[in-house]
């Protein structure tokens, strides 16, 4: 199990928030930021609808990942899905807390090792799709002619974008294995790493169609989150947004995911960044803070859903072994 952060790193994180949070509405006004919210009013019915539907394409493309012989139901999968993001959004712990939290909640249908090896192969598939929506997204930032980006700026963008394309080939070479069994024993994180090449290469033995459907699953993630923003963006601006502008929020909020998951509902970090951007296209600050509002709003009623759901979860004793790995049932 890996071991959780250090106390005064939680406190730390959680303090950066409330500051950067506190910093974000002062600076734009709480007056403007609630006029913004009270604008969408009712949206945030259909807002939360298409927060909903993203989980459900979560949780279809991990079951997915799951092996044929798994008895488990999409109704399953979102349960503990949803339950493990709560838990993840909640703490500071991120991924170290939402991953084991999903295995416990299916323990007596799927044996640990391969629920582990369903994560593990979720994440990559997840991962890629988000590094493809970042991608996008600063393309789209580069390409568009409503914003005036500095030569300084786009040097930064590009020199990111080149970053983050090199970072993924490394990723991917490290995964497919550069080690020499020579060299002696791996060190314990080029050890999960051959742990999570190995649960990959074993999903997509004979299936890659089925790798391909998970990813599709997951662009369609990434799809949905574009048009909540847009819808969201409607209501807050005086004209109608568009596509490209969607694109760029979502984006600049996949990559405040990936680097700040630490910091429960990236409080501030979210509100100080997407009042940047706003900034960056031409608009009040004010509006890109209620944007972040908005989304913060809304996780937090999927957060409390998910909550609900692991306080009426049933815990029977726990089985004096796994569920078998292997078995015939009928496929997913």
């Amino acid at each position: 199990m890996a071991r959780g952060r250090h106390p005064a790193f939680v406190v730390a994180a959680a303090l950066l928030g409330v500051v950067l949070f506190t910093y974000a509405i002062r600076n734009v006004g709480w007056a403007n930021v609630v006029d913004g919210v009270n604008r969408v009013g009712w949206g945030l019915v259909p807002i939360l609808a298409l927060a909903g539907l993203r989980f459900v394409l979560r949780a279809a493309a991990w079951r997915m990942c799951m092996p044929p012989h798994a008895q488990f139901t999409l109704g399953q999968a979102f349960t503990a899905f949803l339950s493990g993001d709560a838990v993840g959004n909640v703490t500071p712990l991120g991924l170290l807390a939402s991953e084991p939290t999903k295995v416990f909640l299916i323990r007596h249908r799927l044996a640990t090792r391969e629920a582990a090896s369903s994560l593990a192969v979720d994440f990559v598939i997840y991962s890629t799709s988000a590094v493809t929506m970042i991608v996008v997204g600063v393309a789209v930032l580069l390409a568009s002619d409503e914003v005036r980006l500095s030569l300084g700026w786009r040097e930064i963008l590009i020199g990111g974008l080149v970053v983050l394309v090199a970072g993924v080939i490394v990723a991917f070479r490290v995964i497919g294995g550069t080690w020499k069994p020579e060299r002696g024993e791996r060190p314990p994180w080029r050890a999960r790493l051959a742990s999570l090449r190995e649960s990959v290469l074993a999903f997509s033995a004979g299936r890659p169609a089925r790798l391909w459907r998970v990813f599709f699953l997951d662009l369609l993630f990434q799809a949905v989150a574009v048009i909540e923003v847009f819808l969201t963006l409607q209501w807050l601006l005086p004209e109608p947004p568009t596509i490209p502008e969607a694109i760029m929020f979502s984006a600049l909020d996949r990559a405040t995911i990936v680097v700040f998951k630490f910091i429960p509902f990236r409080a501030g970090i979210d509100e100080v960044l997407t009042g940047g951007m706003a900034a960056v296209l031409g608009w009040s600050g004010a509006t890109g803070v209620a944007l972040a509002v908005i989304k913060k709003v809304r996780s937090i009623a999927w957060v409390g859903v998910g909550l609900i759901l692991i306080a009426a979860h049933p815990s029977p004793a726990a089985p004096e072994s796994d569920p078998p790995e292997t078995g015939r049932v009928r496929p997913i």
